[in-house]
C-alpha cells in the first residue's frame, strides 16, 4: 500500500483576472473577466496529490469568513481530513490575484491573511500527523519556521520530505539538509544559489551547488523546456510533454502531486520524474489552479497516448 502523504501549507481564494497582456506602472487596462477558485500552493498540491491516487493529508489554516467556511467544506468534500483544517479567528482567509495573459502567462500576488498566522505551536499540537507519514510536503506561502518545524519532525519520523521552495527566498543550509527532493524552477534555483541561470548549461552547476548544501536531491522545473533532476549519483534530463497551455498557474503544484504520489509508492526516480511532468504539463491545459488538476486517470490515459 502506498504510503500517507502529509501537506503542510497554504489555502488561498484565487481571483483570476483575464488580460489582454501585461500592463506598465501607472497604466490602467481592462480586464475581459474575472474567476474565483479555489487555490493555495499548500492546498493545490495536497488536492493535486488526492486526485493523483495519493492517501493524503493537510494542514492548513483558514480564516474565520465566508471563504474559510467555503474552502473547508470543499477540502472535505474533497476527502481531506477535517483534523488539519485550522481555523483563524481574526485574520481572513489568504487571498491571491492572478494576472493571466493570452499566452497562458500569469503575475500574482498574494494577501496571506490566516496562512501567515500558521504557527510552530499549531503543528506541535498537530505531532499526530506526522506518526503516519511516509511522505512530507512543504512550500514557502506559510511561515519558514513553520516549514522548518514540519521538516524535522517529518525526519524524525522517517518520512521523505519535498520541499518547492515558492515564493523564493534563501534558504539555510540546516533547512536544506533536512530536505530529500528540492524543487526549484529556474527562478527559485537562482535566489537559492546565487548563480545566474542563462541556459541549460547551467543547470548542473546550479544543481552541485545546492547539493553541496545539503539537500539530498534536486529538481530544477523549466516549464515547457522540461526538468533537469540531479543527485550525487545520477543526472536526468527529461522534456517537457508538449500541450496548448491556456494557463499556468498550477503547474509546478501538479508535479508537485505527482512526484508525491510516485515516490509514495516507491517507484523508481525516472519513472516517477515522468508521472510529475506528465501531471504539470496536463495542468496547463485548463483555466485556473485547482480545476485544472489531473486526476489519476485523465493523466494515465494523458501519458498512455504520449508513448
Amino acid at each position: 500500500m502506498n504510503k500517507k502523504i502529509l501537506v503542510l501549507g497554504s489555502s488561498n481564494i484565487d481571483l483570476i483576472l483575464r488580460i489582454p497582456r501585461f500592463h506598465h506602472p501607472g497604466e490602467t487596462i481592462m480586464a475581459e473577466d474575472l474567476v474565483a477558485v479555489f487555490g493555495g500552493k499548500g492546498a493545490n498540491q495536497a488536492i493535486a496529490s488526492k486526485r493523483l491516487g495519493g492517501r493524503v493529508i493537510f494542514l492548513t489554516k483558514l480564516g474565520n469568513d465566508h471563504y474559510g467556511e467555503s474552502y473547508r467544506r470543499y477540502l472535505i468534500e474533497n476527502g481531506l481530513p477535517a483534523r488539519g483544517l485550522l481555523r483563524d479567528r481574526k485574520l481572513p482567509t489568504g487571498i491571491a490575484l492572478i494576472e493571466l495573459n493570452p499566452d497562458g502567462e500569469n503575475r500574482i500576488i498574494v494577501s496571506p491573511g490566516a496562512n501567515g498566522s500558521l504557527s510552530v505551536k499549531d503543528v506541535q499540537e498537530a505531532s499526530g500527523l506526522w506518526e503516519t507519514a511516509g511522505v512530507f510536503i512543504s512550500q514557502l506561502e506559510v511561515p519558514i519556521s513553520v516549514v522548518r518545524m514540519g521538516l524535522k519532525m517529518a525526519k524524525k519520523h522517517g518520512a521523505l520530505t519535498l520541499l518547492n521552495p515558492s515564493p523564493p527566498v534563501p534558504l539555510s543550509s540546516e533547512i536544506l539538509s533536512l530536505i530529500d527532493y528540492l524543487v526549484p524552477n529556474e527562478l527559485e534555483a537562482q535566489t537559492l544559489t546565487g548563480l545566474k541561470f542563462e541556459g541549460e548549461k547551467d543547470l548542473p552547476k546550479i544543481a552541485r551547488r545546492l547539493l553541496s548544501r545539503g539537500t539530498k536531491n534536486v529538481v530544477i522545473t523549466l516549464g515547457p523546456k522540461g526538468l533537469y533532476f540531479r543527485s550525487r549519483e545520477e543526472e536526468i534530463r527529461m522534456r517537457a510533454f508538449r500541450v496548448n497551455a491556456v494557463d499556468t498557474t498550477a503547474a509546478g503544484d501538479a508535479f508537485m502531486g505527482g512526484l508525491a504520489c510516485t515516490l509514495s509508492e516507491g517507484r523508481p526516480i525516472p519513472e516517477a520524474l515522468k508521472f510529475a511532468n506528465g501531471a504539470g504539463a496536463l495542468a496547463t491545459t485548463k483555466l485556473g489552479a485547482q480545476p485544472s488538476l489531473p486526476s489519476k486517470k485523465e493523466l494515465e490515459k494523458f501519458l498512455h497516448k504520449m508513448v
